[in-house]
């Protein structure tokens, strides 16, 4: 086997690896029950392995790729983009939910095929999942292309970071939405999608100079910033004030000891 297809072959291997906290989480939020408490410290953990990850991985190798303006400029328009698709989508979910406020069952609201507001819950959820995990499964395979060092600290703490913010935000589709098998079926295809993005990176990095994969980077970091600051951090704020800060402390905690020690 030469070098090119075990790297293809481990880029695979490593993104499915990140991917997997989907459906285990999803998995895992079916079987056991878990009281609003420990949500919220799954969303806040989530939320610090996350920032961990842009503050020692993330971002530093943006720089090391490129420079601080493109690692910046991906930064900003990651941010942006995820702000606006979350924005979108929240103008989505209100119209919905005043049509479904004039319907006076939910079987009355199934004959008139008009979804409920946990619809457009579940799409800001995956869409959040998607922005923030794609290019990060880019960065798997540009890693392994390029050799850099971090490879397993990187999909460790992107595995559990996934595997708390999917196990949380289950929950949230599951109370919004009663019909397990099509939520499950749902983080199936975000596993399937965010798997590839692997071996993509990994090809990409081929025709692309650093300072476009800067841009890449630094579009992840951008994204998975907006994501905890605009749905993981408030929704764990909303179930309990008290100890999310300790929660998301454990998680950065975490996180800095896997890019420290690995």
């Amino acid at each position: 086997m030469n070098s090119e297809v075990l790297e293809f072959a481990n880029s695979l291997i490593y993104s499915t690896l990140v991917s997997s906290g989907f459906i285990i989480g999803a998995i895992l939020s079916v079987i056991f029950r878990y009281p609003e408490r420990l949500r919220a410290d799954l969303s806040a953990f989530a939320a610090g392995i996350f920032l961990s990850s842009i503050a020692f991985s993330l971002i530093d190798d943006a720089l090391k790729e490129g420079s601080f303006i493109t690692m910046a400029s991906g930064f900003g328009v990651g941010a942006i983009a995820f702000s606006i698709m979350n924005r979108m989508i929240q103008r989505i979910k209100e119209k919905q939910k005043e049509k479904v406020d004039l319907l006076r069952s939910n079987e009355s609201n199934n004959k008139n095929g008009i979804s409920s507001p946990g619809d457009s819950r579940s799409r800001i959820i995956i869409l959040g999942i998607f922005l923030d995990s794609f290019p990060e499964s880019l960065f798997i395979g540009v890693i392994i292309a390029l050799n850099l060092q971090g490879l397993i600290a990187v999909t460790l703490a992107l595995f559990i970071g996934n595997l708390a913010a999917t196990m949380e935000g289950s929950k949230r589709m599951f109370d919004e939405d009663h019909n397990r098998i099509r939520v499950i079926k749902q983080w199936f295809y975000i596993f399937a999608i965010i798997a590839i993005g692997g071996p993509i990176g990994w090809y990409l990095e081929k025709p692309l100079d650093p300072q476009h994969l800067s841009i890449i980077i630094g579009f992840a970091a951008g994204a998975l910033m907006a994501f905890v600051t605009e749905e993981l951090i408030p929704q764990a704020y909303k179930r309990a004030e008290l100890h999310i800060g300790l929660s998301a402390s454990l998680g950065f905690l975490l996180g800095l000891t896997l890019f420290h020690f690995i």
